[in-house]
């Protein structure tokens, strides 16, 4: 697997080593079509209309979706054995039959101006095409050079060193892999070993897939818990007070949208210790839809109404619990909450100081982790509370807007807008994106791996 050093066109991520697949599989003869994608999801995203071209602007999570339904119906059917099902090809999978016993270049040799009988690439095409119209490989697939990019199961990372067996990348990470090059790139991305990286939510126009059929496996042996301790939901309570909200001009990564303004919070509030983790999660919602999963790790790939669900189950079990006073309720923090807590009484760029090399010991952003890690692992600020510089963005309450002129007391922001508000910065971002102050509007039906929230207790409103 991988190419030689010397191969044209050759990447530093593409390192030769043995790998030996253990397992009979099946893949697709050629890459999911519209027409099927339409048949088993109900609906065609692609950009370029055509039944019989591979279908695109799918993320990988659409396709996974994709295999499952495709999965259980087959199975109704009794056209796919009980034990197998359909998922995304490993990227070892992928690359051993898109080489079909070769060791060159492409499936066909080294080439290139051979490309154009087995592939639709930028020499030949403008956009993608009808699979199988071209010459297949040794094993009778079609596409595995050119038309779309397709999706693999893994995550992105450097390959292991000495011999695998059966690899499937690394255990989680912020990027998947694709492969086979499309008909918007030149030969060099068609080779077999060429491999990229791509965001799980991505969608684009010369992005697709084909599915893999394999053995259901069995139930492993149970693994160890994660080390990292439980973190139990518990509540911050914060009493009323006046501060000062946004930035100072002078603020290194300040935005035009961060004008400092006095506000006034009249009412004491709580706000969740940590941020909602996927365990807590489902057991309320009753599914966990993150991209990375882990029990103690912050939920995301949920949007705004998704968390705002969430808070109105959690009040009923709450209330019925006796766990939370009945004329309160959980919501999403309003902005100014979320500005008020997280400064926990200071001024500065960040709630531990100005100094940004302090960052890695109070945040989880893009210079000390590559995915969401578990709450509350490192130090919570003044008021002690976690993670609100990075890890993932938090949904706030409010419509997405300039700040009110003067002093303003409890204010929630725009009557209505198109964007809600997320503030705190992400595992993806810069220190920049963290700082206290630092503000974004997000589409509130927007679902991403970097986006979950935190849970505020406030008091229920009078007349509702």
């Amino acid at each position: 697997m991988g190419s030689p050093s010397d191969e044209e066109g050759r990447k530093g991520d593409e390192a030769q080593h043995e790998v030996t697949l253990t397992q009979r599989f099946g893949i697709g003869k050629y890459e999911v079509t519209q027409k099927l994608y339409e048949t088993v999801m109900g609906a065609n995203p692609s950009m370029f209309k055509n039944p019989n071209a591979p279908v695109g602007n799918v993320s990988w999570q659409d396709a996974m979706d994709f295999c499952e339904k495709l999965t259980q119906k087959h199975h109704e059917e009794g056209t796919l054995p009980l034990d197998h099902e359909y998922k995304l090809p490993t990227e070892a999978q992928w690359e051993y039959a898109a080489r079909a016993g070769t060791t060159t270049r492409f499936s066909f040799g080294d080439d290139e101006t051979l490309l154009g009988e087995y592939a639709w690439y930028s020499d030949n095409t403008d956009k993608p095409k009808p699979v199988g119209t071209l010459k297949p490989n040794n094993l009778g697939l079609h596409d595995m050079h050119g038309n779309v990019w397709e999706w693999c199961l893994d995550w992105y990372g450097d390959y292991g060193a000495g011999k695998q067996v059966d690899p499937e990348g690394p255990e989680t990470g912020g990027l998947r892999v694709i492969r086979g090059g499309s008909w918007y790139n030149n030969a060099q991305y068609c080779r077999s070993a060429y491999r990229i990286q791509y965001q799980p939510d991505d969608r684009n126009h010369n992005l697709g897939f084909r599915v893999a059929a394999v053995q259901v496996l069995a139930d492993p042996e149970p693994k160890p818990r994660d080390e990292v301790e439980e973190k139990p939901f518990e509540l911050v309570w914060v009493e009323p007070g006046t501060f000062i909200m946004g930035s100072p001009p002078d603020e290194p990564g300040r935005e035009e949208d961060e004008v400092q303004h006095e506000v006034e919070l009249t009412q004491r509030f709580g706000i969740g210790k940590y941020e909602v983790t996927q365990k807590l999660y489902e057991a309320v919602m009753g599914g966990n839809p993150s991209l990375v999963k882990n029990p103690n790790a912050p939920v995301e790939t949920v949007s705004w109404q998704e968390a705002m669900d969430f808070c109105e189950r959690l009040t009923q079990t709450h209330h019925e619990k006796g766990t939370l006073p009945l004329d309160h309720e959980y919501k999403l923090p309003t902005e100014a909450q979320w500005e008020y807590a997280a400064r926990a009484g200071t001024t500065t760029r960040f709630s531990f100081g100005d100094d940004e090399a302090l960052s890695g010991d109070y945040a989880w952003y893009s210079a000390n982790s590559t995915n969401p890690m578990p709450v509350g692992t490192l130090k919570s600020n003044n008021l002690g509370i976690h993670d609100m510089h990075g890890n993932v963005w938090e949904w706030c309450l409010d419509w997405y807007g300039d700040y009110g002129i003067g002093k303003q007391v409890d204010p929630k922001g725009p009557d209505t807008g198109p964007e809600r508000v997320i503030r705190g910065g992400a595992w993806l971002n810069s220190a920049q994106s963290c700082r206290s102050a630092y503000r974004i509007p997000n589409q509130p039906d927007d679902r991403f791996h970097i986006l979950g929230f935190r849970v505020a207790a406030v008091p229920v409103l009078e007349g509702r």
